[in-house]
């Protein structure tokens, strides 16, 4: 879990926290980080539904009521929560976009897709401005510091829930400017769900200048090598550069299979005759097959009475 000033915040897949990668340092170097802001990467699974996880201890705060919690997706805000200390509330997640439209609550899970990416200048994406691009492969969680917490009367929607949802569709190859996006977030299509309880309340920290934040850039494993966020898979060493003690049986059969098909002469045969080529001997080759090689075990003999019928 990442963590900073007492709050910890993960995006888990199946109950499990997904490994985090620490962003490249030249990137760091080139683009300081606000104190406030802690920046990770996560492998993204297509298809995958996820959730952010969080979870505090600060006992000092004595300068606030509680804590919200607001969850932004590519740049759109899904949800938010308030949790009062009072209550003793010290961890919570999100999973879902929940709305309440003509007083009926929906939720609409989080899921993982891949981006569909076309050549030439448009796709069937709609509109795309900096900033749409800018939050494209980021999951967002913003912590604020609230007071004066009391119950709402009006229940038209969660706070500072927008109406928007994730981008959806192709997008122009041009529009990714050679970003290493794989990925995008989606919603499922909304499920009815139980009322939940809104509060208004006092902000400490603005939303564009939060008490933490946390900042999870999801891409392939394949992407994230690509950023140096991860090192490559390196490639594996071709058997002929081997030294013949390291091969298995396996990779010793192989070997020698290559080598005699590329020492086989060219030549064709005739209904005559079939010429037959020997293998030249190789005593390190040998060594490793015979090293392998079991004896099949010998019957056991056995004590053969003989009977002469002929005996008076």
């Amino acid at each position: 879990m990442a963590i900073l000033k007492g709050i910890r915040a993960s995006v888990a897949i199946n109950g499990e926290s997904l490994v985090e990668y620490d962003e490249d340092v030249n990137e760091i170097s080139d683009n300081p980080r606000d104190s406030n802001l802690i920046v990770k990467y996560v492998e993204a699974i297509s298809g995958a539904h996820f959730e952010i996880r969080y979870r505090w201890d600060i006992p000092d705060l004595k300068t606030c009521e509680g804590l919200m919690f607001q969850a932004d997706l590519d740049g759109k805000c899904m949800d938010s929560v308030v949790y009062q200390f009072k209550k003793n509330h010290s961890h919570g997640r999100m999973d879902s976009a929940r709305r309440c439209v003509c007083g009926q609550w929906t939720r609409e899970k989080f899921r993982f897709a891949e981006i569909i990416s076309v050549d030439g200048q448009s796709g069937n994406i709609g509109s795309l401005d900096a900033s749409d691009l800018a939050s494209l492969g980021k999951i967002v969680l913003s912590v604020c510091r609230i007071r004066n917490i009391r119950e709402s009367t009006t229940a038209t929607t969660t706070a500072n829930v927008q109406t928007g949802s994730p981008l959806s569709g192709t997008i122009p190859e041009k529009a990714l400017k050679g970003r290493a996006l794989s990925h995008k977030t989606s919603l499922d299509p909304p499920e009815i769900t139980a009322d939940v309880p809104t509060v208004s309340s006092e902000y400490i920290d603005r939303l564009d200048s939060p008490f933490v934040k946390f900042e999870f850039r999801y891409r392939s494993r394949r992407a994230l090598q690509i950023e140096g966020v991860i090192p490559r898979s390196p490639s594996p060493i071709p058997l002929e550069d081997r030294p013949v003690q390291s091969l298995t049986r396996e990779e010793a059969l192989e070997l020698l299979a290559r080598r005699t098909a590329r020492n086989q002469p060219d030549t064709k045969s005739d209904d005559s005759s079939t010429r037959r080529v020997k293998r030249e001997r190789d005593p390190e080759f040998d060594e490793i097959l015979a090293s392998s090689f079991v004896p099949k075990k010998a019957r056991a003999s056995e004590d053969i009475e003989i009977i002469d019928l002929l005996d008076d």
